[in-house]
């Protein structure tokens, strides 16, 4: 378990072709990934915002909160997904599949979003279009099936 949620985590480092795959990992994978990237992003906003809050409190509900927008994310990133795959394919990829690979490619552009919140408020929207180019790059390598020039079956029986 720990060893393929590993694996993730490595192939979400950078967009490339290999990322493809991530839309096939295992529920325990992606799961247990933004379980990290939850624990990550809350420690690091504690520290930096030092609140004035039971510290217990305040972890389990921001760790809650930072769960529930990023799962969020995800969700309209897997639409951008499909969206995108339909365009390029006219097949789009189901949901099945495009949720882990929304995950996989959104996890490193959400991070730097987070330190880009607290470094410099104004460049936030960097991490916006970092997670657009972590998500497309990688879909841009999708195989595309060309159509045959073949005649229908019924037409060469005439």
């Amino acid at each position: 378990m720990f060893q393929t949620t590993s694996q993730f985590l490595r192939h979400t480092l950078y967009p490339t072709k290999q990322a493809l795959r991530l839309r096939l990992a295992p529920l325990h994978a992606y799961m247990l990934a933004s379980l990290v990237l939850t624990v990550v992003v809350t420690l690091l906003d504690y520290i930096v915002l030092q609140p004035d809050f039971f510290w217990p409190m305040w972890m389990f509900l921001h760790g809650f909160a930072i769960f529930f927008f990023y799962m969020v994310f995800v969700a309209l990133s897997a639409l951008l997904v499909q969206l995108f795959t339909k365009w390029r394919t006219k097949n789009k990829w189901p949901y099945r599949q495009a949720w882990p690979y929304a995950v996989a490619m959104t996890m490193i552009p959400v991070l730097f979003l987070v330190i880009l919140y607290h470094a410099a408020p104004p460049l936030t929207w960097l991490g916006v279009l970092l997670s657009f180019v972590y998500l497309i790059v990688p879909l841009r390598h999708i195989p595309i099936k060309l159509k045959s020039s073949k005649k229908p079956d019924h037409a060469r029986m005439r």
